[in-house]
C-alpha cells in the first residue's frame, strides 16, 4: 500500500477513536467565517453470493463456471471528508476514499471550490456530481436500501451490457462513457424560497471507441475510427431543473449551498420534502467512425431524465418516503444486426425506492425498512433475441443507532437478466439469476 494510503487510513483511524463519537464531524474553526468540519466513515459488509458473482477467478480458464456459494466478510470504504468555508463567499470541499476495489489505495473522490454570490447565482469548480439525474444527487450511503450503494453488488456478468452506458455509475473512472461524477463547473441558483432550483454544468467532453458496438455474436468491442477521436475537443453540457410544493409546508432540499451537491432519501425525520425534476445531458463522445461500416461518422449521446421524491413524517413517528424516475440515453453506441448491418442503439431504466422507518427508540436505535427495484433495456441483439435486459429487487432492514448514516442493515440483493442479454449469459455458463443477501454496518462521525 503506498505511503498516502496508510496516512489517509491512519488519519481516519485516529478521528475515529480520538474523539467523542456523535452526529456531528470533528471541526476546526479560525473564527466564525472560517472553519472546515472532518468527517470520517468506514463501511463494513459480511456478503454471501453465487460464486459466479466474482466473475473469472486467476488462474482459470475464462469462461470458467464456479456454481457455488461464497461468504466473506470486507471493508468496502473508507472515507476522510472535509467541508467548510474560507469565508462567506468561499466554500469547499474534498473527499478521499480507499475502496475494496482498487486495493485501498487513496484516492481523490470528489472535491471542488464554490463561490456564494448570492442564493440565485452559486458557482461550483471542481471534480464534482454532474446535474443530470436525481440518481447522481442522492448520498448513497444514506439510502435506505444498502446494495443500492454503487455497483458492488451488481455482478459482473449484468454489467456486461452496461459498457456503452451505466446509469447507475459510480465514482469518476476515465473509462465510463456517461459519468456521475467529472471535472468541471455548476452554476445553480435557489429561487423564491426553494420553489425552483436550477443547475446548469459544463464538464470535459470526453471521446473514445471502446465498447461502442455491440456484436450480433455477443459481447461490446471497439468501434472503427479513421482516425483517432479528438477527445476533449469541445465539452459535455447538462441543465437541470427542480421544482418543490413549499406552498404545501414541504422544505426544498438545501442542493443548491452544498459543495458537494448531495440530496438524501431520508432525512430521517428532520424536514418533510417533496421533489420533481428533469434534466437534460448532451455529449458528443465519439466521431471519425468508419462511416462505410457504420453509416455515420459520430455519434452524439443526448439523454433526458424526470424524477420524483417524497418523504413525510406522519403521527409524529412514521417516516414515509418514495423516489422513482426514469432516465432515456439516445445514441449510446450501434449494435449489429442479424443482416449484419449496425444500428444507433439507445438504453433507458427506471426505477422506484419506498422506505417506512418507526421513528421511536426500540433499544438504542430506530429501524427501518427500505425496497429498491430497477430495470435497464439496452438496445443490442443476440441469438434472435432482442434487447439487453435486466431487473433488479433489493430489500433491507434497517437499525439507525446514530443519524441516517450509521447503522446496521441486513438485506438481499436479486438479479435477473432476460431476453438477448439472457441468452448471452446463458451460452457463457454464467448465472441469468443471482441472489445475495448481506449484513452491514456504517459508521461515521
Amino acid at each position: 500500500m503506498k505511503l498516502i494510503s496508510w496516512f489517509i487510513l491512519g488519519l481516519i483511524s485516529f478521528l475515529f477513536f480520538s474523539f467523542p463519537f456523535n452526529l456531528n464531524a470533528f471541526q476546526v474553526k479560525i473564527d466564525k467565517d472560517t472553519f472546515a468540519n472532518i468527517q470520517a466513515q468506514i463501511r463494513v459488509f459480511y456478503i454471501n453470493k453465487d460464486e459466479n458473482n466474482r466473475w473469472k477467478p486467476a488462474g482459470y480458464p475464462t469462461r470458467a463456471n464456479f456454481d457455488y456459494r461464497t461468504n466473506y466478510f470486507e471493508i468496502y470504504k473508507y472515507r476522510l471528508g472535509v467541508k467548510g468555508q474560507l469565508n462567506n463567499l468561499i466554500s469547499f470541499y474534498t473527499f478521499i476514499d480507499a475502496n475494496e476495489s482498487n486495493n485501498y489505495q487513496a484516492k481523490l473522490w470528489e472535491g471542488d471550490i464554490q463561490f456564494n454570490f448570492c442564493p440565485e447565482f452559486i458557482v461550483k469548480i471542481g471534480k464534482i456530481r454532474v446535474p443530470f439525474s436525481r440518481h447522481n444527487f442522492v448520498a448513497r450511503h444514506n439510502s435506505p436500501v444498502m446494495s443500492s450503494d454503487g455497483n458492488y453488488f451488481l455482478p459482473n456478468q449484468f454489467k456486461e451490457a452496461l459498457k456503452a452506458v451505466n446509469p447507475y455509475a459510480g465514482g469518476l473512472k476515465s473509462s465510463q462513457p456517461f459519468k456521475r461524477t467529472d471535472v468541471g463547473m455548476v452554476i445553480t441558483g435557489f429561487l423564491k424560497e426553494g420553489l425552483f432550483k436550477y443547475y446548469i454544468g459544463i464538464f470535459n467532453e470526453d471521446r473514445f471507441n471502446s465498447n461502442r458496438v455491440w456484436s450480433f455474436n455477443g459481447g461490446f468491442k471497439d468501434a472503427i475510427t479513421v482516425s483517432p477521436p479528438e477527445d476533449k475537443k469541445n465539452f459535455e453540457y447538462d441543465i437541470r431543473l427542480e421544482f418543490t410544493p413549499t406552498f404545501w409546508g414541504f422544505k426544498s432540499e438545501k442542493t443548491v449551498f452544498d459543495p458537494s451537491l448531495r440530496v438524501n432519501q431520508t432525512y430521517l425525520g428532520k424536514m418533510d420534502t417533496m421533489t420533481f425534476g428533469i434534466g437534460y445531458h448532451h455529449e458528443k463522445h465519439l466521431d471519425h467512425i468508419d462511416k462505410s461500416t457504420y453509416g455515420t461518422s459520430s455519434l452524439t449521446r443526448e439523454a433526458y431524465a424526470v424524477d420524483f421524491s417524497f418523504e413525510k413524517t406522519f403521527e409524529q413517528k412514521y417516516i414515509i418516503g418514495a423516489e422513482a424516475g426514469y432516465m432515456y440515453f439516445d445514441d449510446t453506441h450501434f449494435y449489429e444486426t442479424a443482416s449484419g448491418k449496425y444500428k444507433k442503439g439507445d438504453a433507458y431504466t427506471w426505477y422506484g425506492e419506498a422506505h417506512i422507518i418507526y421513528n421511536q427508540k426500540m433499544g438504542f436505535g430506530i429501524p427501518g425498512i427500505g425496497f429498491r427495484y430497477e430495470y435497464v433495456n439496452i438496445d443490442g441483439e443476440y441469438n434472435n433475441e432482442k434487447d439487453l435486459i435486466y431487473r433488479r429487487y433489493g430489500v433491507c432492514l434497517d437499525y439507525y443507532y446514530a443519524g441516517r448514516t450509521n447503522r446496521i442493515g441486513i438485506g438481499f440483493d436479486y438479479v435477473n437478466a432476460d431476453d438477448a442479454l439472457e441468452a448471452y449469459i446463458k451460452d457463457n455458463n454464467w448465472e441469468e439469476s443471482t441472489f445475495t443477501w448481506y449484513v452491514g454496518i456504517y459508521a461515521q462521525f
